[in-house]
C-alpha cells in the first residue's frame, strides 16, 4: 500500500454517467480494520446495501497518513478487536484518531471479541453507535448510518408498512428493531423533531378488542406514571400516542444496552455493589413518587454511556396500595424469578416488593446466577416463598446479612425503605476501607 493511496477502493464513484447539477455527492464510507480479508468482506456487505455509496477501507495505520483528508468521509467502521494482547494498545485509540481529523465523522465500532464494557467504552470513546461482530445486520446498519449522516425516511425492513406510516405521520423514521416480545417491539428510530436517535417502545393492538382496551389502559397508566417521574435514575420520555394500530412510547436511547446483557459477562464486586446501589437509589426516587414498579428485571434497568443506569417498563407499576382497574388482586404481575412471595399470593404490594427483586438481583450480580432456580413454576414460586437465601462466596460473606434481610418472605422482614438498604449497604461497604486504614 503506498504512501499515496493508503485506502482500498471496493467501489468507485459511478463515473460513466455526468452527476447532475445539484445531485449530492455519494455517501462515502471508510471501514478500517487490519485483517484485510475481514475489512474487505465487510465492505462487500455493505455495498450490495448501500448503492451509489463509494466504500474505501484501510488499516489503522493508513487512517494516521489520511490525516486530513477523512473530512470528505461521512463515516468510519472501526472493526476493533477487544481480544488482542495488552501490549497492542488500547483497542479504541482508532477512534480517537479518526475524531482528531475529522471531528463530524459517523463512527460506529464493530467489536470483536468486546462484551457490553466494550459497548460502553466505545461510546465513550466517541461512536455514535456499537455492534458486535456477529450480530452485524448490514441492512440496519446502512439504514443507520444514512439517518446519521443524511437524515432521510427509513423504514426498518422488520416493521409492516402500515405501522412504519403510521409511525412516520408521528414524526419518527424506524431504523432497527432492538428487542421483542410478544406483545410489544423496542425500535431505534429517528426523530424529526428532536433531531436524535429514540427507542420507540411499539405495542400493537391485540385483534380481540376486550384485551387490547386491557393493554391500551395498562399502557396509558405507564406513560401518565413515567411522566411523574424526573430524575436521571428514570428513563427519559419524550412522547407517546395511540393509533388504529398500535401505541408506542418515545423514550430515550440506551445504546449501551440493559443490565440482563452486562450479566452476561461477569461482574467485579465493586461494580457489582455500584449497580446495587444506584438500582436501590432509584427504586428510592419512585418509591418517594407514590409509585411500585413490581417488575424489576436485568431486562429493565438500562445502562447509559457514563455507566449510570435508568429503569425502564412501568406498565406493571402502580401507586403504592391502590387498587388497579387494570390488573386484579388475584392475578399474578410480574416476572417469576424475581417476583417477592406476597405479589406471588395476590397480595397488594408495597415498595418492600422492589426490594426483593433488587435482593434476586444483588446475588445475580455478585455470583452470575439466580438465588433460585427451577425448570418447574410451580416449584420455582415455593422456591420464592419459602426456601432459605442461599450463601454468598466467603469473599462476599459480609454482604450475606443485606441480602438475607432483602429477601425475606414478609415484607416486615425486609429493610423498611429502600433508603434504609442503600445505609446498610453503605455500612457494609465501609468495612474493608475502615480495617486498612487501622
Amino acid at each position: 500500500m503506498s504512501d499515496a493511496a493508503p485506502t482500498e477502493r471496493l467501489r468507485p464513484a459511478d463515473a460513466s454517467e455526468p452527476r447532475a447539477a445539484g445531485t449530492p455527492l455519494p455517501l462515502r464510507i471508510l471501514v478500517v480494520c487490519n485483517d484485510m480479508v475481514l475489512r474487505l468482506k465487510l465492505a462487500d456487505l455493505l455495498a450490495a446495501q448501500c448503492p451509489g455509496a463509494v466504500l474505501d477501507t484501510c488499516t489503522a495505520r493508513a487512517v494516521r497518513e489520511l490525516g486530513t483528508r477523512l473530512v470528505g468521509y461521512a463515516a468510519a467502521i472501526p472493526i476493533v478487536d477487544f481480544a488482542a494482547p495488552r501490549e497492542a494498545g488500547d483497542p479504541l485509540a482508532i477512534v480517537s484518531e479518526l475524531r482528531a481529523c475529522a471531528k463530524g465523522l459517523a463512527i460506529t465500532v464493530i467489536g470483536r471479541g468486546g462484551d457490553e464494557r466494550s459497548a460502553l467504552a466505545a461510546v465513550r470513546a466517541g461512536a455514535f453507535d456499537y455492534w458486535s461482530l456477529h450480530a452485524v445486520d448490514a441492512v440496519a446498519l446502512v439504514a443507520a448510518l444514512r439517518v446519521q449522516v443524511l437524515g432521510p425516511a427509513v423504514v426498518a425492513p422488520t416493521a409492516p408498512a402500515s405501522l412504519a406510516a403510521a409511525l412516520a405521520a408521528a414524526g419518527y423514521r424506524l431504523l432497527k428493531e432492538l428487542a421483542s416480545t410478544p406483545k410489544a417491539t423496542l425500535y431505534l428510530a429517528a426523530s424529526s423533531e428532536l433531531g436524535a436517535p429514540v427507542a420507540l417502545k411499539v405495542h400493537r393492538h391485540a385483534a380481540d378488542a376486550a384485551a387490547s382496551d386491557e393493554e391500551t389502559a395498562r399502557f396509558l397508566r405507564e406513560c401518565r406514571l413515567i411522566s411523574q417521574l424526573n430524575h436521571p435514575s428514570i428513563a427519559d420520555v419524550y412522547d407517546f400516542g395511540v393509533t388504529v394500530d398500535c401505541h408506542w412510547l418515545a423514550m430515550e436511547y440506551f445504546p449501551c444496552g440493559s443490565l440482563k446483557a452486562r450479566l452476561q459477562h461477569p461482574l467485579s464486586e465493586a461494580e457489582a455493589v455500584a449497580y446495587t446501589a444506584r438500582i436501590g437509589t432509584a427504586l428510592a426516587q419512585i418509591h418517594a413518587a407514590g409509585i411500585v414498579h413490581r417488575d424489576l428485571t436485568p431486562a429493565n434497568i438500562m445502562l447509559r454511556a457514563d455507566d449510570s443506569l435508568a429503569l425502564i417498563d412501568f406498565g406493571l407499576a402502580r401507586p403504592a396500595l391502590a387498587p388497579s382497574s387494570v390488573t386484579s388482586p388475584q392475578v399474578r404481575v410480574g416476572s417469576p424469578a424475581y417476583m417477592a412471595p406476597e405479589q406471588i399470593d395476590g397480595v397488594p404490594p408495597d415498595g418492600r416488593c422492589d426490594l426483593y427483586a433488587l435482593g434476586v438481583l444483588m446475588y445475580e450480580m455478585f455470583t452470575g446466577s439466580l438465588p433460585f432456580r427451577s425448570e418447574s413454576l410451580p416449584e420455582l414460586l415455593e422456591q420464592q416463598r419459602a426456601a432459605r437465601p442461599p450463601r454468598l462466596p466467603p469473599a462476599l460473606a459480609r454482604y450475606q446479612p443485606i441480602l438475607d434481610a432483602l429477601l425475606g418472605k414478609r415484607p416486615g422482614d425486609r429493610p423498611a425503605s429502600a433508603g434504609a438498604f442503600l445505609d446498610m449497604l453503605a455500612a457494609v461497604s465501609a468495612e474493608p476501607q475502615a480495617r486498612r486504614s487501622k
